[in-house]
């Protein structure tokens, strides 16, 4: 009797852990339904990469959808080759859709172009390339390239530098105190001629007043 129940246990245990397993392959293999441009829908784009811009943040596997929402009062939606998307022309369309939402298909592993086609707008960049990957299980959206780190600062700083050496100061006399050149020749010179000079005509005056008293 404990042998059945242990066996039924083990049944139902089984059973629960193949009901996960089950889960957990429908959430693998779930599909995507993406809304082109997200709220503000399948319209002349406020600048010219912005479609652009979105379909790189998204990533795309075979089974998922594209839904494009559009007046189609001023807007169309037309799915073309790479060329015609890349030169903004739409002379062999692959596909037209005139009437929204428009739901696209990603139904293989390729690359899809879409365009308007009313006056300039796929000018303006109204168009959309998206890049279908295969579903696997392990899949994952790539993980965008980590940034370059800055070089290392070095460990060292260099030394400072040298700070020049002060000049040595000017010879003194023995009292401290800067010796004064010694006077020149012509110094001399001049004060033996001046006092020659004034003796020689200092005599006469004297002789006079000898001779006047």
């Amino acid at each position: 009797m404990m042998m059945l129940k242990h066996q039924k246990g083990f049944v139902l245990s089984f059973s629960a852990l193949l009901l996960l397993l089950a889960m957990n392959c429908h959430c693998s293999s779930a599909h995507t339904q993406f809304i082109v441009g997200d709220s503000a829908g399948w319209v002349i784009p406020p600048y010219p990469t912005y479609y652009t811009n979105w379909s790189h943040n998204h990533f795309f596997r075979v089974g998922d959808s594209l839904v494009f929402n559009f007046d189609p009062k001023f807007y169309n939606l037309m799915e073309v080759s790479e060329y015609e998307y890349e030169h903004c022309t739409s002379m062999e369309p692959l596909k037209v859709f005139n009437s929204s939402p428009a739901i696209i298909q990603l139904n293989q592993n390729a690359s899809f172009f879409f365009v308007c086609t009313i006056a300039n707008y796929c000018c303006l960049g109204q168009k959309l390339a998206v890049s279908v990957h295969q579903r696997t299980h392990n899949n994952k959206p790539p993980s965008p390239s980590p940034s370059p780190s800055p070089s290392p600062l070095p460990s060292h700083a260099p030394p400072p530098p040298t700070p020049p050496l002060p000049l040595p100061p000017s010879a003194s006399n023995s009292n401290g105190s800067a010796g004064n050149p010694p006077p020149s020749s012509n110094t001399t010179n001049n004060a033996v001629a001046f006092g020659t000079n004034f003796s020689v005509h200092l005599l006469p005056l004297l002789l006079l007043g000898f001779w006047m008293f």
